[in-house]
C-alpha cells in the first residue's frame, strides 16, 4: 500500500529539470517585460512641468500691544434671552 501511494508522486530528473526551465522562462519573461515597459516610458515625450504659484495664506497675524488686542475682541452688549416655556418632552431611543 505504501509502495503504490510513492510511486504515485515520483519525481524524476526530468520533471525536476522541466520545472527549473519553466521557472527560468517565467523569471526571463518578468524581466523582459519590466525592461520593455521602462523603454516604452522613456519613449514618450515628457510633459512639460506645470508650476501653481498659490498666495501665502496668513491664518493668525500678530498683536502689536494690548490695545490692540483688546480693540479688536471688544464686547458687544446682546439682549438678555427669554426662558422657553413651552418645553416638549422628547424621547430619543
Amino acid at each position: 500500500m505504501n509502495r503504490q501511494r510513492s510511486a504515485r508522486f515520483h519525481i524524476t530528473p526530468l520533471h525536476i529539470q522541466q520545472g527549473l526551465w519553466a521557472a527560468l522562462a517565467l523569471l526571463v519573461t518578468l524581466v523582459v517585460g519590466q525592461q520593455w515597459l521602462l523603454w516604452q516610458e522613456n519613449q514618450r515625450p515628457e510633459a512639460p512641468a506645470v508650476s501653481i504659484h498659490r498666495a501665502a495664506q496668513i491664518h493668525f497675524s500678530a498683536v502689536g500691544n494690548v490695545a490692540q488686542a483688546s480693540a479688536s475682541m471688544r464686547m458687544i452688549e446682546v439682549d438678555q434671552a427669554q426662558p422657553v416655556t413651552d418645553k416638549q418632552e422628547r424621547w430619543v431611543f
